[in-house]
């Protein structure tokens, strides 16, 4: 990733924050999109405010990138919300909120990003999306629903970008420690979650966050249209929680 430009959105924390780190480990110059700036940034990593929702944020934050180091050579699409709620309960602002910023956030960096990396010919999209996005879960249906239309759209994507060199790629994170699952690490009921993964554990964000340099790297120069699952075996076997 030496002298790579990428941007990563939901980059102030979680796992946009792991993968900003293993990138810029790797040499890559991050641009970390958030709507709240992380003390944390690693060195190699900037902060730019951005609402992912925004198209008009959104183009101006990449024109302004590829103004200032003159080109854009990867994208991580972590940023992210989620609330809870069945199909009967479930406010129509949430529902609508989720999927403004899981699903339209995603699209429109993908957007903002497509045409410098086609006229160059090159590039790596990467959408953070979920295993709630390959299996059901009641009492989550706006999220579920959003990862699981962001799997699909990376594949439409992988088949629109890859004539012109573009890899478009996805990874479902398992129950992995981050700030949005805080509420669950002590609770009964995650760790009963944490035990249904086949490794017997919660991840950590650094966990993805590889998995994320990887796909961006050219190390995997021959894959694309991929969802890979992080999730210590979480979707290949189901067991029971003991």
């Amino acid at each position: 990733m030496k002298d790579k430009v990428v941007l990563v959105t939901g980059g102030a924390s979680g796992i946009g924050l792991a993968s900003a780190e293993a990138l810029a480990a790797s040499g890559a110059r991050v641009v970390c999109a958030d709507l709240q700036q992380s003390q944390d940034l690693p060195q190699g990593c900037e902060f730019r405010r951005l609402d992912v929702s925004s198209e008009k944020l959104t183009e101006e934050l990449v024109s302004d990138v590829i103004e200032r180091y003159g080109q854009i050579d990867g994208l991580v699409t972590s940023a992210g919300i989620s609330r809870v709620g069945d199909l009967e309960h479930m406010s129509l602002q949430d529902w609508e909120q989720v999927l403004q910023v899981n699903l339209t956030g995603t699209m429109l960096s993908a957007r903002a990003v497509a045409g410098p990396m086609k006229r160059r010919g090159q590039g790596s999209i990467v959408t953070i999306a979920s295993i709630n996005g390959m299996l059901g879960n009641p009492n989550n249906l706006a999220y579920c629903t959003s990862k699981g239309a962001v799997i699909q759209m990376v594949r439409s994507l992988a088949a629109e970008l890859g004539p012109s060199g573009v890899r478009v790629n996805s990874i479902s994170p398992g129950y992995i420690h981050t700030p949005m699952t805080t509420m669950l690490d002590e609770l009964p009921v995650g760790q009963a979650f944490a035990s249904m993964h086949l490794l017997k554990r919660a991840g950590r964000p650094q966990e993805v966050g590889n998995a994320v340099a990887f796909l961006l790297s050219d190390i995997s120069s021959f894959i694309t249209g991929v969802n890979l699952p992080v999730d210590g075996g979480f979707s290949a076997a189901k067991v029971i929680a003991i």
